[in-house]
């Protein structure tokens, strides 16, 4: 089984497919607009649940997913952000900013990909029996 979580944005979404044991197959940013088409891309198998946060662009996003015919799954995005800049910083390191407070280090790039393993991460772990 193949998890893609979805963190739904105004203007970009991230994704992320992931498989039952975690593993990472891949991450990737893409325009709100070609939301659907980059799912279809990805879905080449039946066998992917969409995991999706319950942010404020998702009810907009989940009429749109229901034409895909696959399982959907709504979590809670509340901190995921923070938590994808921890993410982030374990996979590619601090550099200098290990010296910083860790409200004060930043990134120059969009997190939305690493929310969306967020995502998936934190419906493995509600559904781990």
């Amino acid at each position: 089984m193949y998890y893609l979580g979805i963190d739904p944005g105004k203007d970009k979404c991230g994704l992320a497919l992931v498989d039952d044991t975690g593993k990472v197959i891949t991450q990737k940013i893409v325009s709100s607009r070609d939301l659907i088409a980059e799912i279809k891309g990805i879905c080449k198998t039946d066998e992917v649940k969409l995991i999706i946060g319950d942010g404020t662009t998702s009810e907009k996003f989940l009429a749109l997913l229901k034409e895909i015919d696959l399982p959907i799954e709504i979590v809670t995005e509340s901190y995921s952000t923070l938590e994808a800049k921890d993410l982030y910083f374990e996979e590619n390191g601090y550099g200098w900013q290990i010296l910083l407070p860790k409200g004060l280090r930043s990134i120059r790039r969009p997190l939305d990909d690493y929310a969306a393993r967020i995502l998936v991460d934190r419906y493995l772990k509600a559904n781990r029996n």
